[in-house]
């Protein structure tokens, strides 16, 4: 396995580990958030596995995205670029780091933290990686915000140890210049801020 997959791996499970640490937060739970942006992404990736031509058209591209089709900065979010296998992973971490995510934070809040990472991700791909697709940089932003609750919030030793893992893993792709860790980084300088306003109170 590679340091790149390990540390994915470890952001993502570790940091939805350290969420359930927080009030009565429920594992796989099924939440309305939760579940838009899981058929948002599902119905764009299960069409293009159908329709191979569709990943190119929205994928993340530099070339196409500086002559103006600026779109696919968010578009990328929706299709994969990692096969059946990849897709499948990305849907079950967005499962996981969203469902938690929606009991600790306002729904609006989720919504932010997915696309801020998202979008982060997407711009920082631009120069790391020119061309590609995928979720989970929305995912690491919607994680990284869990460990944010979880290191402000919880009191248990064990929770705060999982997200400090989480987020030592997403400060160590952030200095491989992967896109990931530019994702995990904004979402959770984005819950750093709602907390600090206090405007932003998890929902659990």
């Amino acid at each position: 396995m590679s340091a790149p997959v390990l540390l994915y791996i470890i952001g993502l499970v570790l940091a939805y580990r350290a969420g359930l640490f927080v009030g009565r937060i429920s594992p796989l739970r099924f939440a309305p958030v939760t579940t838009m942006l899981l058929v948002l992404v599902a119905v764009p990736t299960t069409l293009q596995f159908f329709h191979p031509e569709l990943l190119p058209l929205f994928r993340r591209d530099r070339i196409a995205i500086m002559q103006g089709e600026w779109w696919r900065l968010v578009t990328a979010l929706f299709f994969q670029d990692g096969g059946l296998w990849g897709a499948a992973f990305n849907l079950f971490s967005l499962l996981l780091v969203a469902s938690v995510a929606e009991q600790l934070w306002k729904k609006g809040f989720v919504v932010l933290f997915f696309f801020a990472g998202g979008i982060a991700g997407e711009l920082a791909g631009l120069t790391w990686q020119p061309i590609g697709a995928g979720n989970s940089v929305g995912s690491f932003g919607l994680a990284a915000s869990i460990a944010v609750a979880v290191l402000t919030r919880s009191a248990v030793k064990r929770g705060k140890a999982l997200a400090l893992l989480a987020a030592t893993a997403d400060i160590a792709l952030l200095a491989l210049r992967d896109i990931h860790g530019a994702a995990a980084i904004t979402g959770g300088i984005a819950a750093l801020l709602l907390r600090s306003t206090k405007s932003a109170p998890a929902t659990a």
